[in-house]
């Protein structure tokens, strides 16, 4: 069999890279976790309120019994700064998805505080899961 021989279906082909781009995309997500519903200090410039996050993701993973020396955070969402109470969602990035995963199996651990009793705990979800489980729920 020579390669002349082989027939690529061209419907396929596309099918075969959304899976792997998918694969990849969930590999590359498997390392962060999402939090909900976390308040936001309007602090008077990015470093700051970079800082103050860190400050409290740490705090919310030592509740949870986990150490990491080597993670960042991302405010997900448009800043607004005419509103006070702004709740952005923050994604934490970790190094490491059995980190991730320790994490997240611990997340009834934030009912008990009084700080982090209104955050929610999330994995991060490609957007054809999220979608998935947006139709599930209907």
């Amino acid at each position: 069999m020579t390669s002349r021989d082989v027939k690529i279906d061209p419907i396929k082909v596309p099918d075969v890279e959304c899976i792997i781009q998918e694969v990849s995309d969930r590999q590359r997500r498997k390392n962060n976790i999402i939090l909900y519903n976390v308040s936001e200090n309007v602090l008077n410039n990015r470093n700051d309120q970079v800082a103050a996050d860190m400050e409290l993701v740490g705090e919310l993973l030592q509740m949870l019994d986990v150490s990491v020396d080597n993670l960042r955070t991302i405010r997900l969402g448009k800043f607004d700064s005419s509103r006070t109470d702004m709740k952005r969602s923050i994604k934490v990035c970790l190094p490491d998805g059995d980190i991730a995963s320790k994490a997240f199996q611990g997340r009834q651990k934030l009912r008990t505080s009084d700080k982090f009793k209104n955050v929610f705990l999330v994995k991060d979800k490609i957007p054809m899961q999220l979608k998935l489980y947006r139709e599930a729920r209907q």
